[in-house]
């Protein structure tokens, strides 16, 4: 039991993220299954709640019944920071200032292939457009099990490696989520996913847990999503709690 505490203390140090970046390393805004035959258009963002702001633009394309593909657009503040020079560095001082050091531009594309009805493959290649990133991918494996009408539940494996996996020194991320979903009437939709995620190599310095509530409203036009995901296994969580909003037209 104290070798758990300990280690447990380690990684709540060393996580600096609410949220995993290679859970943003997809065209889609989300965990989902292919719906087939159809053309989604997504646009919103997310904020720390600091001082740092994102945007978000996605689109996906079904050209059949079995495949889908999809780019999507991130545009936003740089996840590391720099601190002024006239005050120490302390993570652990709440007068520490930080600074952004510089906005950031990237671009994942990818694909999606239904192995069955409920089930099916994804793999997506995020692309840094102004910063020197190592070549990396995703794939994941995505399994949706509607129990009834109400009730459904998605289950979803990864595995990222290279520059997707992590910045440095570690190759291979694997990666796994289980969203349930509860449908409260005609418009809206419940879930509370959980996340978890390491590098191999770096569990110590690259391990997290995050819980990820999700309310939707669905709409004539439009479905709008807000998310806040929470960080089980970081110093500080509350520091790097993110909140989501995204607005997605199904044609």
């Amino acid at each position: 039991m104290k070798v758990l505490k300990i280690s447990l203390m380690l990684i709540m140090v060393q996580a600096v993220y609410a949220l995993d970046p290679m859970y943003d390393y997809r065209y889609t805004l989300g965990p989902e299954i292919l719906v087939p035959d159809a053309f989604h258009v997504g646009l919103g963002g997310y904020t720390n709640l600091n001082e740092d702001l994102t945007f978000i633009s996605n689109i996906q394309l079904g050209l059949t019944n079995e495949i889908e593909i999809g780019a999507k657009l991130i545009v936003g503040t740089d996840q590391r920071w720099i601190i002024r020079k006239e005050f120490p560095h302390d993570p652990h001082d709440p007068t520490t200032r930080w600074y952004r050091n510089h906005s950031y531009y990237l671009i994942n594309v990818g694909a999606k292939y239904a192995i069955s009805r409920h089930l099916s493959l994804q793999a997506d290649a995020p692309i840094a457009l102004n910063e020197d990133r190592n070549w990396g991918g995703v794939l994941s494996l995505s399994q949706w099990d509607g129990y009834t009408k109400n009730v459904s539940f998605l289950y979803e494996g990864r595995l990222g490696f290279g520059g997707a996996a992590s910045e440095k020194n570690s190759y291979v991320k694997p990666a796994a989520a289980f969203f349930p979903y509860f449908q409260i009437g005609e418009s809206f939709r419940l879930s509370i996913g959980t996340i978890g995620s390491f590098s191999v190599g770096r569990f110590k310095d690259d391990a997290m847990l995050d819980i990820l509530p999700k309310l939707e409203l669905g709409l004539a036009l439009f479905r709008l999503t807000g998310e806040v995901s929470i960080g089980i296994l970081s110093w500080k969580a509350e520091k790097h709690n993110r909140f989501a909003l995204f607005i997605v037209s199904d044609v």
